[in-house]
């Protein structure tokens, strides 16, 4: 018989995360919970308004991630300030590139789409997918932006707009 290494879990009692669903939370213990009729060893995760579970053994379940460290933070501000990306006028190309992000939970990528969506916005009418996104992913960011500084998130929000202005000022310049 093959003895199996153990994994190394991701995340640990104490730990702050973040659910694209749920919020921001805390992983409060760890509790034995019946998925699909198997008993399965699952984080307890208790947020401001409630508590969910997610099994210990899915180290990059794309829905949770550890709440961005400060640094990932200064990481994401220099996106948002700097220039948008090409603003592609293919729809179908933007819904892609928002179902990639939506569902990859990297808080850079959502940093990225939130700066050339709100560019897009500066120049055109977005479509009621790219309107919704914008919206949606924006909520995500000062979620997980305010809960890295340990702050509520309309505290951070007069500072997002003014980066995203400013990446909107590179972008009229270099046209």
């Amino acid at each position: 018989m093959v003895k199996m290494a153990k994994l190394t879990p991701r995340y640990s009692l104490g730990d702050r995360i973040i659910h694209h669903n749920y919020g921001v939370g805390q992983i409060a213990g760890i509790e034995r919970k019946y998925l699909n009729g198997v008993e399965v060893e699952c984080f307890k995760v208790e947020t401001k308004n409630g508590v969910y579970w997610f099994p210990t053994d899915t180290v990059d379940n794309p829905r949770v991630n550890p709440v961005a460290s400060q640094e990932l933070v200064q990481k994401a501000i220099e996106i948002l300030k700097s220039a948008p990306l090409d603003l592609e006028n293919d729809p179908v190309k933007w819904k892609e590139r928002i179902d990639e992000v939506k569902s990859g939970g990297d808080f850079l990528a959502v940093s990225s789409l939130v700066r050339d969506l709100a560019a897009l916005k500066a120049i055109k009418k977005l479509n009621p997918n790219q309107a919704q996104a914008l919206k949606n992913l924006k909520n995500r960011l000062l979620t997980e932006w305010a809960a890295s500084l340990e702050v509520e998130a309309k505290s951070i929000r007069p500072r997002l707009r003014a980066y995203l202005r400013e990446s909107h000022t590179h972008f009229q310049n270099a046209a």
